[in-house]
């Protein structure tokens, strides 16, 4: 770069360039519009071009990327013909008349007037660097502000992409490989706060990477014991809805220690009190808990039956898919599911609780039940269940038994059968 060319570019504003989550570019701090009219592979080509910004891409590569899946007649011309249209709208978005792509050598190289700088580059070249340093602090301290600007996956609106799908698993490797090396380090040093933002976005992305387990620790540390609950509470309702399973050991752990650390802080009666009862709108219908929640209740009441001797009972009903075969999962499954729910709110009695053991099945305790109460309750939740649909009624059925604790059963509450 010649000495004017230097001075040219330290005077102009920087290029940022997004591409973790949604892909944009800011000029400064005025965001870049492109027209809607650009072409698709316009596009593709900015983002290849911004991303081998450094070392340059070369022309093979470029086709077999633009190209590769699409039978194109003349892709050579093809690309020259989009390299051309793409100078044109980096211009028409209101960026500098420049050239800003060139070739040499069969290599396309991005150049351009201001400095230019792009969030997912900087993520591997920060975490690179970390690894170099001798100073536990000072590599920690790097690594952390590469994992502040990983705020969604490598090009999220792009995923159809072969080179978009390896470099989003590459950064993700990367990614959480870092967190996982500053969480230990973190926890350590007791710096939760700093623990809990990091992880509370690695939880959203990645929600079945068990990140949550880091951050209720995190949330443990700081004494937010009722969002740790929530997060607990959340985590394992979305594990059972989207694959059917309970939580991981690693939850599940967690959850034993926030039990353990909410009962180890010294209270007045009046602010336990106040913490054990329902919400208003919780009061509402029948008591819906997890499945966690269930299995201490189902004991509990199975004890104070053998006092009084009224018999709880115990029922299962289930979503089929018409043929008595247990429904597989989809959004008709999740519409159906969560009608179910609804139903049984306002279909069971108020001291009945009930909570979802599979994606297509809910378990219920019917307090002081028999047969005949059993068969009334599934009549009236059969009706309202198909009140709007008349053909879910043939898409539901139950089972029944006096809650008596046989050891199949206490396999069955501890989730053996789980679909």
């Amino acid at each position: 770069m010649n000495e004017e060319m230097k001075n040219q570019t330290e005077q102009l504003p920087l290029l940022k360039v997004h591409m973790m989550g949604s892909f944009f570019l800011e000029y400064g701090d005025q965001p870049i519009s492109f027209r809607k009219t650009m072409a698709t592979k316009s596009m593709r080509l900015l983002q290849i071009f911004l991303y081998n910004k450094d070392n340059g891409i070369s022309r093979g590569r470029l086709l077999e990327s633009t190209y590769g899946r699409e039978d194109v007649a003349d892709a050579a011309n093809s690309l020259r013909v989009g390299v051309h249209r793409l100078k044109r709208s980096l211009v028409e978005a209101g960026l500098p008349q420049f050239e800003y792509i060139y070739t040499q050598k069969g290599v396309y190289h991005w150049t351009s007037p201001m400095p230019v700088e792009v969030d997912a580059i900087d993520i591997k070249n920060k975490i690179l660097e970390a690894g170099k340093e001798t100073d536990e602090k000072a590599r920690m301290d790097q690594m952390i502000e590469a994992l502040e600007l990983y705020t969604g996956e490598f090009l999220a609106d792009f995923g159809e992409e072969e080179w978009v799908q390896a470099e989003r698993a590459q950064l993700k490797k990367v990614y959480s490989d870092a967190l996982k090396e500053v969480s230990e380090y973190l926890l350590k040093n007791e710096e939760f706060d700093e623990l809990q933002k990091l992880t509370s976005v690695a939880s959203e992305l990645y929600p079945f990477d068990e990140w949550q387990a880091v951050q209720m620790q995190a949330l443990i540390g700081l004494e937010r014991y009722k969002e740790a609950m929530k997060l607990y509470e959340q985590t394992s309702k979305h594990y059972f809805e989207e694959l059917g399973v309970t939580p991981s050991e690693k939850l599940v752990e967690q959850y034993r220690y926030l039990g353990s650390r909410m009962g180890s802080r010294h209270r007045v009666i009046e602010e336990v009190q106040a913490d054990l009862q329902e919400s208003p709108g919780e009061k509402n219908g029948a008591f819906f808990c997890s499945l966690a929640g269930f299995r201490d209740c189902y004991r509990l009441v199975y004890r104070m039956s053998e006092l009084n001797g009224q018999m709880p009972w115990l029922m299962l009903c289930t979503i089929t898919d018409g043929k008595g075969y247990p429904a597989k999962g989809g959004p008709r499954l999740d519409r159906m599911s969560e009608k179910l729910l609804e139903v049984m709110k306002r279909s069971l009695r108020h001291s009945d609780f009930f909570a979802k053991y599979s994606p297509s099945q809910y378990v219920i305790l019917l307090q002081g039940g028999n047969q005949r109460g059993c068969e009334l309750v599934y009549k009236r939740i059969s009706e309202r269940f198909s009140e709007e649909k008349k053909g879910w009624a043939k898409n539901l059925k139950y089972s029944a038994l006096p809650a008596i604790q046989t050891e199949k059963e206490l396999e069955f509450l501890e989730g053996d059968d789980v679909l």
